[in-house]
């Protein structure tokens, strides 16, 4: 039994080291892959702002805070990389790094701690004040405090400091020292044996080769992170190599591909939300349609990247942004606007004193001066962009300055000027020696070998990734094909339960708008008819009375009646444009689609109605629709039916020695009051006040409005003239 337990502890003494060493590798992902996640999960877990004098001081907060001294140390200096992420938006977030870099230096206790300080120091520099060679000294004695380090620690801090340098010496255009240490930085993530990790130093050395314009070796390398990238499922890694990859088919030319590539990366960073990210897709897209001359599709898409770039605060990537709108423009032929979006780049690049972009930005406002004539202009920016160009030791970027010069010298007619540029030109071109190009790296057979890698690695993953979803699909196919069949078991049974529901319940609507006595349409059809949403809106109703004939089931029997009644309402229906519904007997509810005066409608009706039992007064009362001028006021059937119905008994009262019809309708300035409930009564104050127009073919006088009890005694004559 001592021998087993022994064993145990033998394992798990083997097997810590290697746990802890994945945890620390699993922090370095997630912070590469999702920085803005890790930044929340920090900030939760710990309490600021720290303030502290000394290291006995911190330790005490950080045993009030539940972690030992090391533990909070660790996360603060996590919590400083991410406020220095580019992918980070955090309000203050170089003042609070400024905070936690002094707290850092008061608690570093090791040489990790100290390189570790350095190596933000340097970040922090290169970050908020782009003061590049700085930056370097600072990197530089980070990686020897901890050059000797082999713990996982240690390595990983080494990987990241190797990378931070060759970022840094490529900006610099130290190419030689940028690729020592972006192998260096290759080498480091083999050793700790994380396909995550390798892929993205093998991304960083493509990248570079990409900038070299050393295609071949770009692909290769790229090939190669494609490859480790299809065996992880992280969305950063898998946009960012798609970016990559859409600048280098945009040098190669391929720009079918360049242009999927970008757009493939813009949704995996629009899902992200890394706006800074979605930019650079942008202006890849832009490039190829600059590298086209469709110079207005670039614009537009510098515009859309400088969009997301004001959108994250990120001033250099705006700086650059109008740079390139500057060159689009000067290309297009609007020397002016390129002026302006230059002269912008210009004031950002002197306030970050990138001095590195300074020397392109000022090379391309003296090419647009010269080509505007403007002399004094070119003069001033050559002279500008050869001063930084020399500073930076820029060979071609001198001359190309030079020649700036010295042509805007002879057209300001100073010779003696122009004549010490061209000396100083001269002397510069044969002081540069010849550059041999190396053929062994970009002839088309090496490139088209390297695409046909890239492509096969690129389907080997979406093979592997398809198989997998295969298998999964399978499980969940024979899991859907034994619920489709029970489903449809029930199905069919529902369904001949809902066709006999279905011919049941259609039966019973037509039913329901059916005046039961006559089988006529009657007032509930002519509700659903004017109160359904899908049905064009009448452009007026009107009900009819045949008035004699109002009680004429009485004295001829509802058969006769009903007979007659049929008779009627289809010679309306013919005689005018619209529908028409039996209200009772000798009573019609007329719904219009035609523009017809009262005087016309009743002329109508005669003529239909003579034909057809004729033997009574007509009198009929209209409503104009709509009856009320704003359209977001919806008033119900019922008050429609209710207004119709006053009017036909305004018309009764004229009498029935001849047929009569009166009309009302609400003036504009009418508010919606006036068809509230009880109706009669606010018809009535609305008629009183002048508020609706009154329209009949007899005498207004004579006109008897049904009363609302209280204002029986009125006299409402005078106000309907």
């Amino acid at each position: 039994m001592r021998i087993f337990f022994r064993f145990v502890i033998l394992l798990l003494l083997v097997a810590a080291p290697s746990t802890y060493a994945q945890d620390h590798i699993a922090l370095e992902i997630k912070l590469k892959e999702s920085p803005v996640e890790l930044l929340q999960e920090l900030q939760a877990s710990i309490t600021l702002p720290i303030s502290a004098t000394s290291l006995a001081t911190f330790e005490r907060i950080a045993s009030e805070q539940g972690y030992r001294a090391d533990e909070l140390k660790h996360k603060l200096q996590l919590l400083t990389r991410l406020y220095l992420s580019a992918y980070v938006k955090e309000q203050d977030k170089y003042r609070k790094t400024e905070a936690l870099l002094s707290l850092l230096e008061i608690i570093g206790a090791t040489a990790y701690d100290e390189s570790y300080l350095q190596m933000l120091k340097g970040r922090y520099i290169a970050r908020s004040q782009h003061d590049y060679p700085l930056a370097l000294s600072h990197y530089d004695q980070a990686l020897s405090l901890i050059e000797s380090g082999q713990d996982i620690q240690a390595q990983l801090l080494k990987q990241l400091i190797h990378y931070h340098l060759g970022s840094l010496h490529r900006i610099l255009h130290q190419d030689k020292l940028a690729l020592i240490h972006l192998k260096l930085y290759r080498d480091t993530s083999y050793q700790l044996r994380s396909d995550y990790l390798i892929a993205h130093s093998e991304s960083a050395l493509g990248n570079f080769y990409n900038k070299r314009d050393q295609l071949s070796l770009a692909l290769q390398h790229y090939s190669e992170a494609l490859r480790l990238s299809n065996r992880q499922k992280k969305p950063f890694l898998k946009a960012n190599l798609q970016l990559q990859l859409a600048r280098i088919y945009r040098d190669l030319e391929a720009w079918e591909q360049a242009i999927q590539y970008a757009h493939d990366a813009d949704k995996g960073f629009k899902a992200l939300n890394m706006d800074r990210l979605r930019s650079h897709c942008m202006t890849v897209i832009a490039m190829v349609h600059a590298n086209k001359n469709n110079w207005n599709q670039a614009i537009d898409y510098y515009l859309n990247a400088q969009q997301l770039d004001y959108k994250a605060q990120n001033m250099m990537a705006q700086a650059l942004n109008y740079h390139n709108l500057g060159e689009a423009y000067f290309n297009n032929g609007n020397t002016q606007t390129s002026f302006e979006f230059l002269f912008k780049s210009n004031d950002i690049f002197l306030a970050r004193k990138s001095n590195h972009y300074l020397v392109f930005n000022d090379l391309l406002i003296a090419q647009v001066a010269i080509a505007d004539k403007k002399w004094r202009l070119a003069k001033k920016h050559s002279a500008l962009a050869l001063h930084n160009a020399e500073k930076l030791n820029l060979k071609d970027e001198q001359i190309e300055a030079l020649q700036y010069q010295s042509l805007a010298y002879r057209n300001l007619k100073q010779s003696d000027k122009a004549f010490a540029t061209l000396d100083k030109l001269i002397a510069l071109n044969l002081s540069t020696p010849e550059i041999r190009e190396t053929p062994t790296d970009y002839t088309s057979s090496v490139l088209a070998e390297q695409k046909l890698k890239l492509e096969v690695h690129r389907l080997q993953g979406e093979s592997s990734e398809l198989s997998s979803q295969l298998a999964h699909s399978r499980q969940v196919s024979i899991a859907a094909v034994i619920l489709v069949c029970l489903i449809s078991l029930i199905g069919m049974k529902l369904w001949r339960r809902k066709s006999v529901l279905a011919a049941g319940l259609l039966e019973a609507k037509n039913q329901n708008v059916i005046e039961p006595v006559s089988g006529l349409p009657g007032y509930k059809g002519f509700i659903e008819e004017l109160e359904s949403p899908d049905k064009d809106t009448p452009h007026a109703i009107a009900l009819v009375s045949l008035t004699g004939q109002l009680n004429a089931d009485l004295s001829q029997g509802s058969q006769c009646n009903n007979k007659m009644n049929n008779i009627q309402l289809q010679a309306l229906a013919h005689s005018l444009s619209g529908k028409v519904y039996l209200i009772r007997p000798g009573l019609f509810l007329l719904s219009l689609r035609e523009t017809i005066s009262g005087g016309e409608l009743l002329k109508k009706c005669r003529i239909a109605i003579d034909k057809d039992y004729g033997d009574t007064a007509i009198h009929i009362g209209i409503l104009p629709l709509p009856l009320l001028i704003d359209p977001d006021i919806r008033l119900s059937g019922e008050v429609h039916f209710g207004a119709v119905q006053m009017t036909l008994a305004a018309a009764l009262s004229l009498g029935q020695e001849a047929d009569h019809y009166v009309s009302i309708k609400a003036l504009n300035f009418a508010p919606a009051a006036i068809f509230a409930t009880p109706l009669y009564l606010h018809l009535e104050k609305g008629i009183m006040r002048g508020l609706l127009k009154v329209d009949t073919s007899g005498d207004k006088k004579k006109i008897i409005w049904p009363r609302w009890k209280s204002h029986e005694h009125l006299d409402l004559t005078e106000l309907t003239q």
